[in-house]
């Protein structure tokens, strides 16, 4: 890959007026957005801490490092094996996040190492932004995904810093008719000096837009490369011990809340009907966790929270029909307990979540019909016998039911899934190797 570091050039006067008008939106909805978090932090106080970062303020102990912007915690997992890779290589990073889950979740994975910082990254203002460059001195922009902020991308392109995608998900709904504010923000992506895809599909989005295909590498998808915590799957055995009379588990994960009002009936009827059921359910939002306990409370069906649990997720559950996982960080730990896996965002139309992470432990994955967001995965997980999407509720109702009552499918998808994810590995490397075409010796990037 040619070391190439993209100028301010890329982008038409027209985008660069689009520009202002975008920053003085941004700054008129500054004080909506503190009683957004105002409102958040009643329920999650970490919205409220750190607000310094906000605004490009906050201690520097990382100069010069490779800046990692990995907005939330699925982002955060993703890009753990390549910053894993860089330090291994030498090289510091500074680990922003736009969620609290997020920075959880890098300080639970590297807490122990100096050579990391975390903060949360400013708000997308031009100046917040400058602030923040001129302070830490970043060597190169790493973004995961599919995150597009102007003020972030302008602002570093304008110091002449690289811009790197890694894991890039650009999707058909964020194409869209490719026309008004839309085709501008979508010139943002000729400010990356590369962009590392999953798939062949996700490459054609990008040269659909307009990117050199030169700047392009399909390398697979980073989550493949997340190492699963051991601790995890202690935790797991002891929740499946202690969940009196679980012969089957069914797990709930990243259910959203326009959904959630179908899955408490259904979890309700599931319960009736099969009195060695038991449900993990993890809500995507901290938000939701309490909401959730309280709405199957109502119904009458015995509910846990895991903060009642202990650390290591050890006391008992005589009488727990459903664990609710209000925490974050610990989505391994649930899927290890369970035997059928439902993804959630699939039953409204929000394309889904990660179905990676319980496939990797060898848990077979249903979901609703909304898929497109994740349908890189769940296309070939279907044709391997792994997953399915079900057209509706009634249905996937009815499909875990049919699955569970039957060990032998069961089993023979569980096989499926962890055979799926063999041979997977390696996009994290693949990346790290293109990145190091844009970054100097770590040596000298370890220099003051």
């Amino acid at each position: 890959m040619k070391k190439t570091i993209v100028a301010l050039s890329a982008l038409s006067s027209t985008t660069r007026v689009v520009y202002v008008v975008e920053q003085v939106i941004a700054h008129l909805l500054v004080p909506p957005l503190f009683l957004l978090m105002l409102l958040r932090s009643r329920k999650e106080p970490a919205h409220l801490q750190n607000l310094s970062h906000r605004f490009g303020f906050g201690a520097v102990k990382q100069k010069r490092a490779v800046w990692i912007y990995a907005a939330s915690l699925g982002e955060t997992r993703a890009a753990s094996s390549l910053i894993r890779r860089l330090r291994a290589g030498g090289f510091k990073v500074l680990l922003t996040h736009q969620s609290p889950a997020g920075l959880a979740e890098g300080a639970r994975l590297f807490t122990k190492d100096s050579g990391v910082q975390q903060c949360y990254i400013p708000f997308d203002l031009f100046w917040a932004v400058r602030i923040f460059l001129r302070r830490f001195k970043p060597v190169a922009l790493v973004v995961l995904e599919i995150e597009i902020w102007p003020a972030m991308l302008i602002e570093t392109a304008r110091k002449g810093i690289p811009i790197v995608m890694a894991n890039g998900n650009l999707l058909e709904k964020s194409i869209g008719d490719g026309r008004g504010v839309r085709r501008h923000l979508l010139t943002l992506y000729h400010l990356f000096s590369h962009i590392f895809t999953r798939t062949d599909d996700y490459r054609d989005r990008y040269l659909r837009i307009g990117v050199d295909p030169a700047r392009l590498s399909v390398v697979g998808d980073m989550k493949f490369d997340q190492v699963i915590d051991p601790i995890h799957l202690l935790m797991a055995e002891s929740v499946r011990s202690n969940l009196r009379g679980a012969e089957r588990v069914l797990m709930i994960a990243s259910s959203v809340e326009a959904e959630e009002t179908l899955l408490v009936p259904m979890v309700a009827r599931l319960l009736s009907k099969d009195s060695s059921l038991r449900v993990i359910w993890a809500p995507r939002s901290p938000q939701r966790f309490q909401s959730v306990s309280d709405a199957l409370s109502a119904l009458g069906i015995n509910t846990t929270l895991r903060s009642t649990l202990g650390p290591e997720m050890s006391a008992p559950m005589p009488q727990t029909q459903v664990l609710v996982g209000d925490s974050t960080g610990e989505m391994n730990a649930y899927y290890s307990v369970a035997d059928l896996v439902f993804v959630g965002a699939s039953l409204v139309d929000h394309g889904g979540h990660n179905i990676i992470e319980p496939m990797m432990l060898g848990r077979p994955v249903v979901m609703g019909p909304s898929t497109f967001g994740i349908d890189f995965a769940a296309v070939p997980a279907g044709l391997a016998g792994a997953f399915e999407s079900l057209p509706n509720a009634a249905h996937l109702e009815a499909r875990i039911i049919e699955i569970l009552a039957d060990p032998a499918a069961l089993a023979r998808m569980a096989d499926a899934a962890m055979g799926f994810t063999i041979d997977k590995t390696g996009a994290a490397n693949k990346t790290f190797l293109g990145l190091l075409t844009l970054l100097e010796a770590p040596t000298e990037v370890a220099s003051e």
